[in-house]
């Protein structure tokens, strides 16, 4: 004859009224659980430094692992980049971007679309939708990057951007994004903060181990 144990009887009570109560709240019908959130107000206030003085999307970004450049015009970052895409290998430079398209128009700096050929090194230019100064961060759209590939299979990703482009927070991305594609099919929005990390290999922080392993931001005065 075998004898069952089911363990003590208070111990199942106690586990029995709590099953009870998940299954009445998962069957609640008619409350909404976040009635009293307000979706106007921000709920991640701007970063304070000592001094008391917002953090600017610059500092944001170094502390990311970015790579910040400034350039007062448009003519000084195209003689910049003869020298840069020289000096750190970047040939063949990529991109899919109707933007920077115009921009290296008439430049003599040669640039490929394509993706496909496997290198030791892809180095990929996209411009992006905007700055966000909350976080340090870098919106794109496979809309303005020209394709998902632009971002995604780049080792080295470079960003071409205007000051104007800088938004405050998170929440006027958003904004900022769906009023420009409010008529129109946008397929896919990334949020790009610094080199890629992962903690795989022995649970150490490797940066740049899979994914993009530099970012640069190349910030532009346009007239």
């Amino acid at each position: 004859m075998k004898i069952f144990s089911f363990g003590n009887l208070s111990e199942r009570t106690n586990k029995e009224q709590i099953l009870a109560k998940v299954r009445s709240a998962l069957i609640a019908k008619n409350e909404n659980t976040f009635r009293d959130l307000n979706m106007q107000v921000d709920t991640w206030t701007p970063f304070k430094d000592e001094d008391g003085a917002d953090f600017t999307f610059v500092e944001r970004f170094r502390d990311s692992g970015g790579i910040f450049i400034y350039f007062d015009s448009k003519e000084g970052f195209l003689e910049a980049m003869k020298q840069y895409v020289v000096e750190n290998q970047w040939e063949p430079l990529c991109s899919t971007s109707k933007k920077m398209e115009a921009v290296f128009k008439d430049s003599g700096i040669v640039v490929s679309s394509d993706y496909t050929t496997k290198r030791k090194k892809t180095v990929s230019i996209i411009d992006c939708e905007c700055l966000i100064a909350q976080t340090g961060s870098i919106m794109v759209t496979d809309t303005c990057a020209g394709s998902r590939a632009a971002y995604s299979n780049a080792d080295v990703l470079l960003i071409y951007a205007s000051p104007r482009q800088i938004v405050a927070s998170m929440k006027d991305a958003i904004h900022l994004v769906k009023e420009k594609y409010s008529t129109g099919k946008l397929s896919e929005t990334v949020i790009i903060t610094g080199p890629s990390r992962s903690t795989e290999i022995d649970n150490q922080l490797v940066v740049g181990a899979q994914g993009i392993k530099q970012l640069a931001l190349f910030l532009v005065e346009e007239e």
